[in-house]
Formats: structure tokens, sequence, C-alpha cells
């Protein structure tokens, strides 16, 4: 199950423990690097998004998603 909304710290956490800065220096780098962490299969909301914005069936926008994931783990092949 996931958490809705942001997790809140308790004051009797650690929040300046050697664990917690390196997550926070991970979510800076990928801020830097412009790197985002999604969901592996679209969700609902994504699929009707895409629809609106494409004017696609939910499972094409659903197989525009999945090919998209799959093409970004691979580099571009050259072209002459």
């Amino acid at each position: 199950m996931r958490a809705k909304g942001p997790v809140q710290m308790q004051d009797d956490d650690n929040s300046n423990s050697p664990l917690m800065a390196h997550a926070l220096d991970v979510i800076g780098l990928l801020k830097d690097t412009r790197l985002t962490v999604i969901e592996s299969e679209p969700t609902d909301a994504m699929i009707a998004a895409g629809m609106a914005v494409a004017g696609t069936s939910a499972e094409r926008t659903r197989a525009i998603f999945m090919a998209m994931l799959a093409a970004a783990g691979k580099l571009p092949t050259r072209t002459q």
C-alpha cells in the first residue's frame, strides 16, 4: 500500500541520520540530472491524461507508455 501525500517526519525520528542524508543526496542527483522515478505500469490517471492529450484509446495509450519505458533504457543508434 502506498502512502498518500508527503511523508511526515516525527520529532523523535533521526532526520539527520546518515541514511537520510544519503537519500536526500540521491534525490538531489535525480533532480540535477533531470531524471524522474515513475510507475512501471501506468496508473489510471496517467492513462486518462494520455488519452485526453493524444486522443487515443486506453489500450493504445498504455502501449505507447510501455514502448517509451522500453526505449528509455536503450541508447539511440547512430544513423549515417
